[in-house]
């Protein structure tokens, strides 16, 4: 390939590199087909559309993730707020024969133990 500057946008520039070796203005020659620097070009592009990628899965998927995340957070946190403030019959009937003194304070808590309420 060929590259002989013309007066395009190289001709400010041409009087500074000064004539060539066959006495042309200039003129520079690839030896090869390929230039040799796009082997670095195309992993930079490579690169460049592996963080694309990478940036349009996470802002796309983000949302979608984050809602599974708190759905799934929150039924969690009302399936536990349910069991919580549902009383422990066992312990409740526990509590009402202590209160009406039909056990003393060592077997309630004793009992209390092994039914796991405290």
């Amino acid at each position: 390939m060929t590259l002989v500057a013309g007066a395009g946008g190289l001709a400010g520039l041409l009087p500074l590199l000064g004539p060539g070796p066959a006495g042309r203005l200039w003129e520079w020659q690839w030896k090869g087909d390929f230039q040799p620097l796009w082997w670095l070009l195309g992993v930079g592009g490579l690169g460049i559309l592996i963080v694309v990628l990478a940036l349009w899965a996470l802002v796309s998927l983000a949302p979608v993730v984050l809602a599974l995340v708190g759905a799934a957070l929150g039924i969690r946190w009302l399936a536990g707020a349910t069991r919580r403030s549902r009383p422990d019959r066992a312990v409740q009937i526990l509590r009402e024969r202590y209160a009406r003194g039909e056990i003393d304070k060592d077997e309630f808590d004793a009992k209390l133990r092994d039914l796991g309420g405290g």
